[in-house]
């Protein structure tokens, strides 16, 4: 299995070997390659890559000092870009998608094209118009980071603020055993998307050709958040799809051969 070092920290990715250019698929938090199975069989023939982030199956555990540091992921993902030849197609959603928007802004050159299903920008939502929204999110992040809140709390609090309220408690036992064990790697990214301050003028000089995928489903705050992303992006197109935030994976036969066809182009 293909690993990789990032600062003494082990990644494992998926490599699956097909012709150039190559996609980059970027996670969902909570995720791994395997949100993606829908996807293989509609780009056939492809190269890709896709990591697991630091502390999911197959990766390793945090070596660093002190408290998780996500960005590791980051350059993870960047390592696995760079490494690659010629230029790159990127899938991302949610988180992934975060860490694809970044990868465009520090190496444009090495990518050719790119499709998100609802990247989290929250950093976005500082400047909207919609103070109430603002509020909202503010009080969300609240929740998100009471003190002293109990690790299956935050889970609880994280899973239904995406899907809908009793969504963490009707979840499969394995897969909440699985979400248990990663709990301190998810607030870790978790808190990294709701701090960031990262404003929309910040993307506006990526001039890849751009699919979102947008569910009016989706929370609120997100839905604004990839709304503002979307007005400054120069060569973008916004597809509204069902299914709300996980609609790629809940919906994946109506969302998946949107970015698809996309990145097939």
């Amino acid at each position: 299995m293909p690993n990789i070092d990032i600062n003494g920290n082990d990644f494992h990715y998926l490599e699956i070997e097909g012709d150039l250019p190559s996609i980059l698929m970027l996670c969902s938090t909570g995720l791994d390659s395997r949100q993606w199975r829908d996807m293989f069989p509609l780009i056939e023939g492809r190269r890709v890559v896709c990591p697991h982030y630091l502390c999911y199956p197959k990766s390793g555990q945090w070596k660093g000092d002190g408290d998780i540091d996500s960005w590791t992921d980051y350059l993870a993902a960047e390592r696995i870009l760079l490494g690659e030849e010629g230029q790159v197609d990127i899938l991302g959603h949610s988180y992934g998608g975060f860490i694809g928007l970044m990868l465009a802004v520090n190496h444009p050159g090495k990518i050719r094209r790119m499709a998100f299903h609802e990247p989290t920008v929250w950093g976005c939502l500082q400047h909207t118009e919609r103070e109430d929204l603002k509020n909202e999110f503010g009080e969300v992040v609240e929740t998100f980071f009471t003190e002293g809140l109990e690790p299956e709390d935050f889970l609880r609090d994280f899973v239904d603020y995406w899907n809908v309220p009793g969504a963490w408690d009707s979840m499969l036992d394995i897969r909440r055993d699985m979400w248990r064990a990663l709990q301190p790697k998810i607030l870790s990214e978790v808190r990294m998307l709701c701090y960031d301050t990262t404003p929309p003028s910040f993307y506006e000089g990526i001039t890849h050709p751009i699919l979102i995928t947008l569910s009016h489903e989706t929370p609120p705050h997100q839905f604004e958040a990839c709304s503002l992303l979307s007005r400054v992006l120069p060569d973008v197109r916004v597809e509204h799809v069902p299914g709300g935030h996980m609609g790629v994976i809940t919906k994946s036969s109506e969302v998946m051969p949107h970015l698809a066809e996309w990145l097939n182009a």
